[in-house]
C-alpha cells in the first residue's frame, strides 16, 4: 500500500472518483433534499452493473514495498445514495461484472455518513429540488478511496467526520463568496444522514486540461485570478492548504476563457488551527508530510509560486 494512501499522511481528493456526475438535480427525489427521514429499507437490491462508468471508484493497490498487487477496490452509489463495495484479488483486466455484483455488499449508512439529526439539518443549505437546464453539477460523496485503509485501522468515522467539516466549510465559503471558488449549491440528506455536497460541475482540472491537450492557459491572467482566490481566503483567517493542479479546475466556457476554479476544501482550515487527516499533497508542500501539521497561509504562497514554474514546464507524473 502507497504511503500516500497510510494514515499519518494527507489524502488528495480523487476527483473523478468521489463526484457522481448528475447533469440535473432535479432527478433525485425530494428526501435527497429535504432531510425528510426515509421509510427503513427492509430489502436491498444489489446495483446493477453494465458498464464501467457505473461505478464511482475503481483502484488497483499494491504492496508499498514489494509493490506487489494485493486486491482491487469497487464502489457504486445507488440512486438513494447507498455506497455499494467490494475487494477483490484480481486485477481489473480480468474482473467481470458478474463477479462484482456477486461480492458488492452496502456499506452501512453510519461507517460513511455523517448523521444528522432534524434539528442540525437546518442549519445546513438544502440543494434545490430543480437548477437551470444548463447547470451541470457533481454530487461530491466521502473520500470512498480510504474506505479500506480507515476499516482496517478502526477509524472509518474519520470519513464521516473529515466530510461534515468540509461541509461546514463549504457553508463558511458560501456566505464569503469569490467568481473562483467553485460553487456550491447545498447538500443531499437521506435518511437522517449528510450523503452529498453538490457543486458546479466542470469536466477538466488544470493537470488533465494541459496534459490531454484541451487548450491553453493565459499563465499570467490564470495566476493573477488564482491568486485573487487565495488571498480572499486568507483574508477571511483561513487557508486552504492543498493547492496542486488537481485541486484547481478549469472553466473553459465561452464567458469565463479558462480561468481557474478553486476546489477540494477538505484540508482548508482557519490560520493556525490543526490539520486533519487531509494535509496537503506530497510534492506540493515545503517541508515533509510528518511535519506539515498546521493551517498555514505560507503553505499556500508556497504552492502558488510552484504551480507559477509548473505551469511554464508542465509534468505529468504521479507524486
Amino acid at each position: 500500500m502507497s504511503a500516500a494512501r497510510s494514515l499519518c499522511f494527507s489524502f488528495s481528493t480523487i476527483f473523478a472518483s468521489n463526484f457522481a456526475p448528475k447533469s440535473k438535480v432535479s432527478k433525485f427525489s425530494r428526501d435527497a433534499f429535504t432531510g425528510t427521514p426515509s421509510p427503513t429499507t427492509t430489502f436491498i437490491m444489489t446495483p446493477q452493473i453494465t458498464r464501467w462508468a457505473d461505478f464511482a471508484y475503481v483502484s488497483e493497490e499494491f504492496d508499498s514495498e514489494t509493490h506487489e498487487f494485493q486486491y482491487t477496490m469497487l464502489a457504486v452509489i445507488n440512486s438513494d445514495d447507498v455506497i455499494y463495495y467490494s475487494e477483490l484479488p484480481t486485477r481489473k483486466a480480468e474482473i467481470s461484472f458478474q463477479q462484482v455484483m456477486a461480492t458488492l455488499r452496502p456499506i452501512p449508512d453510519s461507517e460513511i455518513f455523517p448523521e444528522l439529526p432534524l434539528s442540525d439539518v437546518k442549519q445546513f443549505t438544502k440543494a434545490p429540488m430543480e437548477l437551470p437546464a444548463n447547470c451541470q453539477v457533481f454530487i461530491k460523496r466521502p473520500n470512498i478511496s480510504q474506505y479500506d485503509v480507515y476499516k482496517r485501522h478502526n477509524v472509518v468515522h474519520l470519513l464521516a467526520q473529515s466530510f461534515l467539516e468540509e461541509t461546514r466549510t463549504m457553508e463558511f465559503l458560501s456566505a464569503h463568496p469569490h467568481p473562483y471558488f467553485i460553487q456550491y449549491h447545498g447538500c443531499c440528506f437521506r435518511r437522517g444522514y449528510l450523503t452529498g455536497i453538490v457543486i458546479s460541475r466542470h469536466s477538466h482540472d488544470l493537470k488533465n486540461y494541459l496534459s490531454h491537450g484541451v487548450g491553453n492557459i493565459d499563465k499570467k491572467a490564470f495566476m493573477t485570478a488564482l491568486e485573487s482566490a487565495i488571498y480572499h481566503l486568507h483574508s477571511l483567517g483561513w487557508a486552504h492548504n492543498d493547492l496542486n493542479p488537481t485541486n484547481v479546475l478549469v472553466d473553459d466556457s465561452e464567458a469565463s476563457g479558462g480561468m481557474p476554479v478553486l476546489i477540494d476544501f477538505g484540508s482548508a482550515r482557519k490560520i493556525g488551527s490543526l490539520l486533519g487527516t487531509s494535509r496537503g499533497t506530497s510534492g506540493w508542500i515545503e517541508g515533509r508530510i510528518e511535519d506539515y501539521t498546521t493551517s498555514k497561509k505560507e503553505h499556500d504562497t508556497f504552492a502558488l509560486e510552484k504551480m507559477r514554474l509548473w505551469l511554464d514546464n508542465p509534468t505529468f507524473d504521479d507524486d
